[in-house]
């Protein structure tokens, strides 16, 4: 009797004591932290596996799909590109006055805001341009303050002193210290849309070339401050297609069926991506990165150091400046997701994916960060260096001479 008590004993014992030997190292935090319902994945950079919990199902990425169109972005144009938006004559200036349209000739800069288009109006100050008898004319896709303006009507109202007036003192200030420039003796006046003479024949005579700021400046901000604008931006290089096209063929090691991109910021209902193809995206933008001399903290927000989403995550000294990342939320469909690069000492770089549902995204949040936090003292925190902070975009951007 006791002998056979005792083989069951073992055969239980052998049975079960594999499954117990073989629980994944943040499993047991991974499951307390965020629960066993949601999806988590986690790489360290040797490739062994931390956690997984459903980590193969299908999540609503939201604004980790950011992400994939950064990647997307970088395999096409040079970190360096910049978009130009040329202002262009279409007829003579005398006197003080374009006898003619004034022509904006755009190439979809997402960085035209207040501040470049006063750049711009002093510009064409410079070169004795008072007044405009004709109109804007836009030519191409153009872009004011996040918003498009087919017509150039919010140009001209800035232009005019009836918008933006804020953004003056800002631009003045920076380019003529202590010079005191009031507006309305350098706004522009237009006349009624019609020219007193024919357009001038052919393209038009190039005023002003103002250029954005490098694409590497437009990535990292659209994913710090997670701008929707980054859909539209996307249709630079094919739109949402491209970058599923793109995510799918660099993202090693998942089915093509986990990656689904029919947003290119995230918004809407259908993207769709699984942690572990989260985890594949992280990988390849490092690739990529790395080929072009380049870190995630170029493109990507650093928890507690970069303003923007995620300022106020983990901004305890000891884990400050220690994981660059993605957030996304979906608040109508009460969506939460979390992806990105931990830093470690034990761990290397650690790539993580955390997707929840159905959760209070405030609560969702709280798990996240206490995931986190407890991946960083297993693997002990090794934050990056502080980097200086960045210029205002304004001053990244550029004039040029017309050509």
């Amino acid at each position: 009797m006791y002998r056979l008590l005792g083989l069951v004993f073992l055969t239980v014992h052998f049975l079960t004591a594999p499954a117990f030997a073989a629980e994944l190292p943040l499993q047991a935090l991974a499951r307390k932290e965020i629960g066993a319902d949601h999806g988590v994945f986690v790489r360290a950079e040797n490739g062994t596996v931390l956690a997984a919990l459903n980590s193969t199902r299908p999540y609503h990425p939201a604004s980790v799909t950011k992400v994939a169109t950064t990647l997307a972005f970088l395999s096409r144009l040079d970190p360096g590109r910049r978009f130009r938006t040329r202002f262009l004559a279409a007829g003579p200036v005398a006197d003080g006055a374009l006898d003619g349209d004034l022509i904006v000739r755009a190439e979809g800069d997402p960085y035209f805001l207040y501040a470049n288009a006063f750049r711009v109006l002093l510009a064409l100050r410079d070169q004795g341009i008072r007044r405009v008898d004709g109109t804007i004319r836009v030519e191409g896709p153009f872009y004011f303050d996040w918003t498009p303006d087919p017509a150039g009507r919010r140009l001209r109202r800035v232009w005019t002193g009836r918008l933006g007036a804020g953004s003056w003192p800002v631009v003045t200030r920076a380019l003529f210290p202590g010079a005191v420039m009031p507006l309305k003796e350098y706004t522009l006046r237009f006349g009624r849309g019609t020219a007193r003479r024919p357009r001038e024949p052919g393209p038009g005579r190039t005023l002003v070339v103002h250029a954005s700021p490098p694409l590497l400046r437009h990535l990292k901000d659209f994913n710090s401050h997670s701008n929707d604008n980054f859909h539209e931006f996307s249709y630079q290089i094919g739109g949402p297609e491209a970058v599923q096209r793109i995510l799918r063929a660099k993202g090693s090691g998942v089915p093509r069926s986990s990656i689904v991109i029919d947003n290119a910021a995230g918004d809407g209902r259908n993207n769709q991506l699984s942690p572990r193809a989260a985890v594949a995206m992280f990988e390849a933008l490092e690739r990529t990165l790395e080929a072009r001399g380049l870190s995630f903290s170029d493109v990507l927000p650093v928890a507690g150091a970069d303003p923007g989403t995620l300022e106020d995550r983990l901004t305890e000294p000891r884990y400050r400046g220690a994981v660059a990342a993605k957030s996304g939320t979906v608040r109508v469909l009460r969506i939460a997701t979390l992806a990105g690069v931990a830093y470690t000492r034990r761990f290397g770089r650690t790539f993580f994916a955390i997707m929840t549902r159905g959760v209070p995204l405030w609560t969702a949040r709280e798990r996240q960060n206490a995931f986190l936090r407890g991946l960083l003292d297993a693997g002990g925190a090794r934050p990056l260096p502080a980097r200086p902070a960045a210029p205002p975009a304004f001053r990244e951007a550029r004039l040029e001479a017309p050509r």
